[in-house]
């Protein structure tokens, strides 16, 4: 996994995020893509790069959406910490991992969420928050983490795979004793 490539991924993210999308598409709900990035970096490195890629990816969204300051940032954080205490366990290799981890990841994500802005004074409608934000939250971090995943993770491993398979078979191996063959 690059640096270069989840930098680039932030950025993308939460461009798309907090600009473009919402543009489009207003009043509906969309993937919380900052979410998915920093959980799939979780996934694949562990839970201290994922942890700072949410508290930064955080920040950003919440300086730019003008919600409470921190309250992404402090939701993502716990969700990915989360996400890295499992992260030993887990198998990597298969695109189903990220998919149920995320959708989980994104019920505790959501729950911290609305206990930090009700802790704000704001006012929590629960049960849309069940009924309606929650299910179509969690369809859209799941495909969007997977596609995220495979991007981050399971493609650079496949190309070095590739590359590895691709050394020519008629190489000539040599001795590591001189003077033998």
């Amino acid at each position: 996994m690059k640096r270069a490539r989840v930098i680039v991924a932030l950025f993308v993210s939460v461009l798309l995020q907090t600009a473009v999308i919402p543009a489009l598409l207003p009043g509906i709900v969309v993937p919380d893509l900052v979410f998915c990035l920093s959980a799939a970096v979780a996934i694949a490195a562990g839970g201290g790069p994922g942890v700072a890629l949410a508290a930064a990816g955080g920040l950003i969204k919440d300086g730019l959406t003008g919600a409470f300051v921190g309250a992404n940032a402090g939701a993502d954080m716990a969700a990915v910490a989360m996400i890295g205490i499992v992260e030993p366990q887990l198998f990597k290799e298969s695109l189903l991992t990220p998919a149920v981890v995320i959708a989980v990841a994104t019920w505790v994500r959501e729950a911290v969420y609305m206990f930090s802005i009700g802790s704000f004074g704001a006012r929590v409608d629960v049960q849309r928050a069940i009924y309606v934000v929650a299910p179509w939250l969690t369809a859209l971090n799941c495909c969007a983490g997977v596609f995220v995943y495979r991007w981050i993770y399971l493609l650079p491993r496949e190309r070095q795979r590739t590359l590895i398979q691709a050394e020519p078979a008629n190489m000539q191996v040599r001795s590591r004793f001189p003077g033998r063959s």
